[in-house]
């Protein structure tokens, strides 16, 4: 039981060593495999040098106490930005249609002007906040390049398409 402890601490300390290395290239990155050899020890080393402690190779509870916090203000500096989620979960089977005027008809909008330079769109759709016909035509455009059923509406399925689309086009582009 000694021994299975050790391994899965050591297993963590590779995984913060191995995190950190991602976005700081003076740590060299280590496998996960929970044996403490030359790989891991090169990798704390190099970590008390940033750190400003005394080099050993071995980690005390200082060592892992600057790690580990190193590792989280890393992790949160480097972390994907948190989502807004917009469409509603309730009722399930909530649909936006021609008509509505709200603020999610704006960010539906805003995605599918983005998403036209990808998509060739027949129709010019305006910010507006209403759910015109031109929004609608639009969705038809994407619920049909995207396999889904053509409605004009948005539905859950529509928003999840047009979310993931929009993301895999923009994600990382605008500067944080």
């Amino acid at each position: 039981m000694q021994e299975e402890n050790k391994r899965v601490a050591i297993r963590n300390l590779q995984r913060y060593l191995r995190a950190i290395s991602y976005f700081d290239d003076r740590i060299p990155k280590v496998g996960i495999d929970g044996v403490y050899g030359p790989e891991t020890e090169r990798a704390v080393r190099a970590f008390q040098q940033i750190a400003d402690l005394p080099v050993t190779g071995t980690v005390d509870q200082v060592t892992w106490e600057a790690l580990y916090a190193y590792y989280l203000v890393n992790q949160a500096k480097h972390d994907a930005p948190a989502r807004i989620s917009h469409f509603p979960r309730l009722p399930e089977d909530y649909t936006l249609e021609v008509g509505e005027q709200q603020f999610l008809v704006s960010i539906i909008q805003n995605a599918l002007q983005e998403l036209a330079v990808d998509y060739d769109w027949p129709v010019e759709v305006p910010l507006t906040g209403v759910y015109d016909e031109a929004t609608a035509a639009a969705v038809r455009v994407f619920q049909d390049l995207n396999g889904l059923p053509t409605t004009g509406g948005v539905d859950r399925a529509t928003w999840n398409a047009l979310a993931n689309a929009y993301n895999r086009t923009f994600a990382g582009y605008f500067p944080q």
